[in-house]
């Protein structure tokens, strides 16, 4: 009978610690969500970096196939414009992106992106601005036709490297 009694308040004592212990592993994880900034500012730059993020590989195969002789690492955002580097406009009826009305292909969004293309060595071979129709429903669908991208260069810009600062 001791040991019974033991026992049971060995288990329940182990279970209460469990609980207690879940109950901070909880605590934890809700103190974790970060501040949210209310300046449109932060929202922007924020935005762009998200953009960037999400289309790096588009961005980068564009800068590569326009310099095709260069060994292109990657790129940054011009430190003059941090807070407009990329820009979106949404599509209506009146003026579908591309825009071309034999243009079968609609897209909901066009996103400008203006970057500074770098070589291995930091470079900067130009400031170049990029120009994609974007359809972020078709990231999800399964078998798309080719000729029905998410995510299309419809237009690329470039200007004379930047002097440095």
């Amino acid at each position: 009978m001791k040991k019974a009694l033991i026992i049971t308040l060995i288990i329940a004592s182990l279970c209460g610690a469990l609980f207690v212990f879940e109950t901070k592993a909880n605590n934890a994880v809700s103190q974790q969500v970060p501040e949210f900034s209310t300046s449109s500012k932060y929202h922007h730059k924020t935005f762009g970096y998200f953009v960037l993020d999400l289309y790096h590989n588009e961005i980068m195969t564009a800068v590569q196939e326009y310099y095709p002789n260069k060994n292109i690492n990657g790129y940054s955002t011009p430190w003059w414009k941090e807070h407009d580097m990329v820009n979106i406009v949404q599509a209506t009826n009146n003026n579908n992106i591309p825009g071309n009305k034999n243009d079968r292909i609609y897209f909901s969004y066009a996103i400008k992106i203006t970057l500074l293309p770098s070589e291995e060595k930091g470079t900067h071979l130009g400031i170049d601005t990029l120009y994609f129709a974007v359809e972020p429903r078709r990231h999800t669908m399964k078998n798309l036709p080719s000729e029905l991208p998410p995510i299309k260069l419809i237009k690329y810009e470039h200007k004379a490297p930047p002097k440095k600062p």
